[in-house]
């Protein structure tokens, strides 16, 4: 079903009694719910709306999961998390994709790739750098910085918990590079991706 907000939905927004509306649900994304939320200040949700037993119907030993919300609360507490609801910070996740307004979904992925290395080839122009993916999400990164790739295509993956080594034609050498990827299955507003920028400081070889 497509999510559509009725003339009933819209009195509860504005009588301050409909905050927020579920964008996830099961296996299913709705890019009209997310459109509901970014034009009506809600909070956007992901749930598993389960039922029956969350190992089976989301493969966990497999290594699957349910979906999930992040919501970043100053502390650990119930009253903490019940403002960062009320504030709107939150971010839908399902299988490998962030969904969640820009404010809040862009720095949790720059904080969670982070530059480890980055050394040159023996005398060559090529910089070899190494990402570190702290998260538990896969991430699918297009190229869109100055500089190709050596053995990537402009689309390249960064797995969960690893480490991934990136070669970068730099034409020259360089004491720092500024590498920018569009997030592909990072999502800000329905067919929106942002652009995720990363700066490499070059280590002497």
């Amino acid at each position: 079903a497509v999510a559509e907000l009725t003339p009933m939905h819209e009195q509860l927004i504005s009588d301050g009694l409909l905050d927020g509306i579920e964008v996830v649900n099961e296996d299913t994304y709705s890019d009209e719910a997310l459109q509901i939320a970014l034009d009506n200040n809600l909070t956007i949700i992901g749930t598993s709306d389960i039922h029956g037993l969350i190992d089976w119907q989301y493969k966990v030993p497999e290594g699957g999961h349910r979906p999930l919300t992040l919501v970043f609360a100053k502390e650990r507490s119930a009253e903490s998390i019940k403002e960062a609801l009320e504030s709107r910070r939150t971010v839908a996740l399902i299988d490998d994709s962030l969904i969640g307004r820009a404010e809040h979904v862009v720095p949790l992925v720059k904080a969670s790739l982070v530059p480890h290395r980055a050394v040159y080839r023996n005398n060559s122009s090529v910089i070899a750098v190494t990402l570190r993916n702290a998260t538990s999400v896969n991430y699918i990164l297009e190229n869109t910085s100055l500089y190709n790739f050596y053995t990537h295509t402009d689309v390249v993956r960064i797995p969960a918990m690893k480490d991934t080594t990136i070669q970068v034609k730099t034409l020259e050498r360089l004491n720092e590079v500024e590498l920018t990827f569009r997030a592909l299955n990072v999502v800000t507003a329905p067919d929106q991706h942002p652009e995720i920028s990363i700066t490499v400081s070059v280590q002497p070889e």
